[in-house]
């Protein structure tokens, strides 16, 4: 778990926060609004860089 915590990878959910903060709040003034959003969008982050990561994974294992 202390590995984890000291990986550069901790460094990635700062910046989905921020940046679904950032775009959820200019999508609509509604503070219920405000939040659907940026769940959706941080959810949708995080989906989207981890299939970039298990893809870069994959071709660090088949290329030698």
């Amino acid at each position: 778990m202390s590995q984890l915590l000291t990986s550069h990878f901790m460094h990635v959910f700062p910046l989905v926060a921020a940046a679904s903060i950032v775009y959820g709040a200019t999508r609509d003034e509604r503070p219920a609004f405000i939040m659907a959003h940026i769940l959706r969008s941080a959810i949708w982050m995080l989906v989207f860089l981890g299939v970039i990561m298990v893809v870069l994974f994959v071709l660090g294992w088949w290329i030698p």
